[in-house]
C-alpha cells in the first residue's frame, strides 16, 4: 500500500498507532469550489469555472468514500460534464492501476482509462 505525501508517492500506509488504531483522515487542502462562472463558492474561497471536459474523476469501487462522489455526480446531473475512470479494486505498492481483466476499461488518447 502507499500514499501521497507532499506530492511524493511513499510505499507506506497510514500511521494508525498514534490514533489508537483508528483511521484519521487529514483535512483536505483542496477547498476550492466549482461554480458556474468561477466565482468564489459559499466559503468565500476562489472558485473554478464548471466546464464539460475540464474535470475527470478517478475512483476505486473498493473505496468506502468513492461511492459518495459517484452519487453526488449523478444527483447534481454532472455525468455529462465530469467523466469517470474506475481503477482496479486491488491497490498495489505503487497505487491504483487499470486492469482490463477486472472490468470495462477504455483508454483515452492520453492512455488513461475511463468507464465505457
Amino acid at each position: 500500500m502507499g500514499l501521497l505525501v507532499e506530492g511524493v508517492w511513499k510505499d507506506q500506509w497510514y500511521d494508525t498507532a498514534a490514533s489508537g488504531g483508528r483511521f484519521v483522515r487529514a483535512e483536505s487542502p483542496f477547498r476550492r469550489w466549482v461554480t458556474p462562472d468561477g466565482r468564489p463558492g459559499p466559503s468565500g474561497e476562489g472558485g473554478f469555472a464548471a466546464a464539460p471536459g475540464r474535470y475527470h474523476l478517478y475512483v476505486s469501487l473498493a473505496c468506502p468514500w468513492a461511492h459518495r462522489t459517484l452519487i453526488l455526480r449523478k444527483l447534481k446531473k454532472l455525468d455529462g460534464a465530469i467523466s469517470v475512470s474506475v481503477v482496479s479494486p486491488h491497490m498495489g505498492g505503487a497505487g491504483w492501476t487499470f486492469d482490463e481483466s477486472e472490468g470495462d476499461v477504455v483508454r483515452d488518447s492520453s492512455g488513461n482509462g475511463h468507464d465505457g
